[in-house]
């Protein structure tokens, strides 16, 4: 999913590779370490404000109300198979008795939010770690890894590009995709796709036939764009490790976390606390931009 790339004159764009990375490691870490309600409504709160800040807020919104209708599913599947906790309310479906908990709607929640965030984070990490970033942090590891995800990663923004050109192009024959019954939908989508499953298996074997006449994996491969070290990855890329340490600290010591689901509740004593770090933590790329500004100017 990508909403688009940074600006290259942010101070987020021109952060080394490495401590970028180092950075999203620990923003997917994070989401995945705390099950408390108002601790991950912070981490999806603050990750929808860094994407607002640095995308266009229109592509924002759509990308929202697609993260939205998942969100609504893994809320929706907890409440129906988790039937744990004091009930809200109780209802009968013949013999098949329904239980809507209160555990269940708040652990749903959490998990919707915990989701969301991860697809929110993602497209952060699209927007900043470029090919040209990705290529410099893989290649002199694993470059036939590298190699496959970039590709990768290009074959699915042309993929949703030919998309949306056959389908417009269907609409000057008369064919609307979204319209008509449901069947008649699936059927017009399904056709499409069909299409694009061809042509994109042809795309890849004439890629696969270039990278070969070209030597690929015969010597180390040489980089277009470098990235330099400067004094402003240290010190982001140090603050970010201290805030992260303090942060599972707190962890370990069992803040931000209820491993009974029975006794789920929105937020632990003394978790406040790990909220605010938490939403320090976020808000480090903005405090950058504040800095870079003023170092600027």
């Amino acid at each position: 999913m990508r909403v688009g790339i940074f600006d290259e004159l942010t101070f987020f764009s021109r952060l080394h590779p490495l401590v970028a990375a180092i950075y999203f490691v620990e923003l997917f870490t994070l989401l995945l370490i705390f099950n408390h309600l108002v601790l991950t409504l912070a981490l999806f709160v603050g990750l929808c404000g860094l994407c607002g800040w640095y995308f266009d807020r229109q592509k924002v919104w759509r990308t929202l109300k697609g993260v939205g209708s998942l969100m609504a599913m893994i809320w929706l599947f907890n409440v129906i198979l988790n039937q744990t906790g004091r009930p809200l309310w109780i209802g009968h479906l013949g013999s098949l008795t329904v239980r809507i908990t209160q555990t269940a709607v708040l652990y749903g929640v959490t998990m919707a939010l915990s989701l969301g965030g991860m697809i929110l984070a993602f497209v952060l990490f699209n927007g900043v770690i470029t090919t040209p970033k990705l290529s410099y942090l893989l290649f002199p590891v694993v470059p036939r890894l590298a190699m496959l995800l970039t590709i990768s990663l290009r074959m699915v923004n042309l993929f949703t590009q030919k998309f949306r050109r056959l389908v417009m192009l269907q609409k000057t024959r008369g064919i609307v995709v979204s319209e008509g019954a449901w069947r008649g939908r699936l059927q017009k989508t399904g056709q499409l796709l069909r299409i694009l499953l061809i042509d994109s298996v042809s795309a890849a074997m004439e890629t696969a036939v270039l990278m070969e006449a070209r030597g690929f994996g015969a010597k180390k491969r040489s980089h277009y764009q470098t990235f330099r070290w400067q004094a402003m990855d240290a010190v982001f890329g140090v603050v970010s490790l201290l805030v992260f340490a303090i942060i599972v600290g707190l962890r370990l010591h069992g803040w931000g976390w209820t491993g009974d689901i029975t006794q789920f509740g929105v937020l632990g004593p003394g978790d406040w606390w790990a909220g605010l770090i938490m939403i320090g933590f976020i808000n480090l790329p903005l405090m950058g931009e504040v800095g870079y500004r003023l170092c600027e100017n």
